[in-house]
């Protein structure tokens, strides 16, 4: 794999005015990619994460189609994970299980309720892509996020 850049700068107060980050070089800080330790990798990808989502979420006007992430604790695990979702996910899954207890639907699994949403997810692929174009700020999040991300599987995290 590629070295990484050498650095990525993050801008630590960030106001959106029309999808524009209002940067103040006082307020930036630092952070080396390679430098971090696995622990703060995961920390710094979760923080610009929810940046991401949170810009993606302003800029996009339908609830539904609004990232929502949450922690949960696997079946037969003690450890919480972590998961990003659309809304509209949520949505159906908690209406599958209601259903599926009214004895009126059979449980989906995660591959049953992608496949049935299939149109949302090609949307929301179309909202992503709207928002990149729309904000330069949201590219730059999508980058660093990549980065990281890719740092992660190097390190095999």
């Amino acid at each position: 794999m590629n070295k990484l850049a050498a650095s990525i700068y993050w801008a630590l107060a960030v106001s959106i005015a029309g999808g524009t980050p209002a940067l103040a070089a006082e307020q930036e800080e630092q952070v080396v990619i390679e430098d971090l330790t696995p622990r703060q990798l995961r920390a710094e990808t979760q923080r610009i994460e929810d940046e991401f989502y949170r810009v993606f979420n302003i800029l996009n006007e339908e609830d539904d189609y609004d990232i929502i992430c949450h922690s949960y604790t696997p079946t037969g695990s003690n450890r919480s994970r972590r998961a990003c979702e659309p809304q509209f996910m949520i949505n159906q899954r908690s209406e599958n299980s209601s259903d599926y207890r009214s004895g009126i639907a059979e449980l989906l699994n995660m591959e049953g309720l992608r496949s049935q949403l299939q149109p949302e997810f090609e949307e929301l692929t179309a909202k992503l892509t709207a928002a990149a174009q729309e904000s330069q700020y949201f590219r730059e999040l999508n980058q660093i996020l990549s980065m990281l991300r890719d740092r992660q599987a190097e390190l095999d995290l």
